[in-house]
């Protein structure tokens, strides 16, 4: 399997704490990744605070800023432009650090305005003018299904992915995120496989269910667990990737960690090196 591994940058907390990149990167490479993964506006903070700074640390450590997620409103039309401004410069943004991927995240829900089907064709509208501003960067656009999204469980994931053009974008689904939602992500990952451009392996703590019971919200960032230590089997969903010629990123990723993160990210890289070489051993 022809592929690149990475680590995501959340376990170190930079959506909240954005100065933390740097640990991250740091870390990332001391542990043999090959690239990391962060938010747009993490980079902004990064360009406006620290100019040239993450370019330099990235080059230091031989990393690769594999791609920026964007996180907007895409159901709404008066959105449109700000979205696809931001497109254009994190697009460029990771074009020019060596990554290959702007990730397109829906929006948050809203119980006081759930979303139709004219909603879920007005987001594909907007991320393929965003897939468009990717292509036209020298990267590509994928769609990023995550709980406490209006692109959360199966059937949304279906009708987006259904309405998406793969040649605009793509699907970077997110193993953890899935499962959250009620879904074994290995079934959907192989609907899709054809469509997927970009992958996220997150486990699901083996608490989740009694958490879930006690009354923890789906939305919540808890539940998660490092990869290898959850109830996620990624054994069929490496094959699936494999049999379908998959030769992107997979990108290990953990929300939140209640040991240290670089810790939560060995225990994830030992864990895929293993099941790759599984695979690769037949």
């Amino acid at each position: 399997m022809d592929v690149r591994i990475g680590h995501t940058a959340l376990t170190w907390d930079v959506l909240a704490r954005p100065e933390r990149l740097s640990e991250a990167i740091a870390d990332c490479a001391s542990l043999g990744f090959e690239g990391i993964e962060t938010g747009g506006r993490v980079y902004d903070w990064w360009e406006r605070e620290r100019p040239g700074e993450l370019r330099q640390l990235l080059e230091e450590a031989n990393l690769r800023l594999t791609c920026l997620f964007e996180f907007g409103t895409w159901t709404d039309p008066a959105s449109a432009p700000a979205l696809l401004e931001d497109a254009e410069r994190w697009a460029n943004a990771v074009h020019s650090l060596g990554g290959s991927m702007l990730m397109l995240v829906p929006e948050g829900r809203s119980d006081d305005r759930p979303c139709g089907l004219d909603d879920f064709h007005q987001m594909a509208d907007t991320m393929h003018r965003a897939g468009q501003v990717a292509i036209d960067a020298g990267i590509g656009a994928s769609m990023h299904p995550h709980w406490g999204t209006v692109v959360e469980s199966r059937l949304e994931i279906d009708v987006l992915v259904d309405l998406l053009d793969p040649g605009l974008v793509g699907f970077a689904p997110d193993t953890g995120q899935i499962a959250k939602g009620g879904t074994d992500p290995a079934v959907t990952i192989d609907r899709w496989v054809s469509r997927v451009t970009y992958v996220h392996l997150k486990d699901l703590s083996p608490a989740w269910e009694e958490m879930r019971r006690r009354g923890e919200p789906l939305r919540s960032p808890a539940g998660y667990a490092a990869l290898g230590q959850g109830v996620i089997d990624i054994k069929p969903i490496l094959q699936s990737l494999s049999s379908a010629g998959y030769t992107g990123w997979l990108m290990a990723e953990l929300d939140e960690s209640s040991e240290p993160a670089r810790e939560a990210a060995s225990h994830a890289r030992d864990h895929l090196d293993r099941e790759l070489a599984r695979l690769r051993a037949g």
